[in-house]
């Protein structure tokens, strides 16, 4: 029960606005999980990133356009960097509980910063100055509260892309991030000592809740109720503070 619970909230705050390495710490603090579960969380991720390749199958070979295969790499390779200098050098302040009540605080900030008055600018109008803001803020989310397709859907609509175009090119940046971050700790999945039925539950419930939660934020996305999530990161920073 633990591993699925594990895989369902993996699943749902990885693509809802809340950051899910903020609820993983959280989860840690909370349970006092002292187990290394690097392994089984790197699992979960993959399952996340067949979520996105099923619910986005159809719009899979936009990744090789010509207009925007370019600019998805540049997005990539800003992250990577960035990322990477984060991950080295600041990595050690992630369990902090005041880093990430002030993230998710941030995070809120940040979605309530979106407005209802959408733009038009479809997925093909990606430029070189969209590519660079938005590979800062995708690296600036791996800091734990900092929700991905939080910054970069609010992102790409700041950057007057339609709800739909902001949805997908979301996503579809996520695919490289997704398998660069998987390279990067690939090594963990071979010293783990969790059965192979724990991993298969995780990873399906995993899968099955980060489909469901794609759904529910395109919903919301085109419903200009997206911002919403906002009010529960305010009630989460507070309660983290608690654990």
């Amino acid at each position: 029960m633990k591993f699925i619970f594990l895989g369902i909230v993996q699943g749902l705050t990885e693509f809802f606005p809340v950051s899910s390495s903020g609820h993983l710490y959280l989860l840690k603090r909370l349970f006092t999980i002292k187990e290394d579960y690097s392994s089984f969380f790197i699992l979960l991720h993959i399952a996340t990133l067949f979520a996105i390749l099923v619910f986005l199958f159809s719009r899979l070979k936009l990744l090789f356009n010509k207009k925007l295969f370019p600019q998805i790499c540049l997005i990539t390779i800003i992250t990577g960097v960035i990322g990477l200098f984060i991950r080295h050098y600041l990595k050690v302040f992630f369990d902090n509980k005041y880093l990430l009540a002030v993230c998710l605080i941030i995070n809120s900030g940040i979605l309530l910063s979106i407005t209802n008055k959408y733009s038009k600018r479809n997925l093909e109008s990606l430029g070189l100055k969209d590519s660079l803001i938005i590979g800062l803020l995708q690296s600036i989310s791996l800091f734990p509260g900092i929700s991905r397709s939080g910054i970069t859907i609010a992102g790409f609509l700041k950057r007057g892309f339609s709800p739909d175009s902001a949805f997908v090119l979301s996503f579809l940046i996520a695919i490289p991030a997704i398998l660069g971050a998987f390279v990067l700790e690939i090594k963990e999945l071979v010293h783990t000592s969790i059965s192979f039925r724990e991993n298969f539950l995780g990873f399906l419930f995993a899968f099955l809740s980060a489909f469901v939660a794609l759904g529910i934020v395109k919903k919301l996305l085109i419903m200009r109720k997206f911002k919403n999530f906002a009010y529960y990161c305010i009630i989460l920073s507070l309660f983290s503070l608690f654990v």
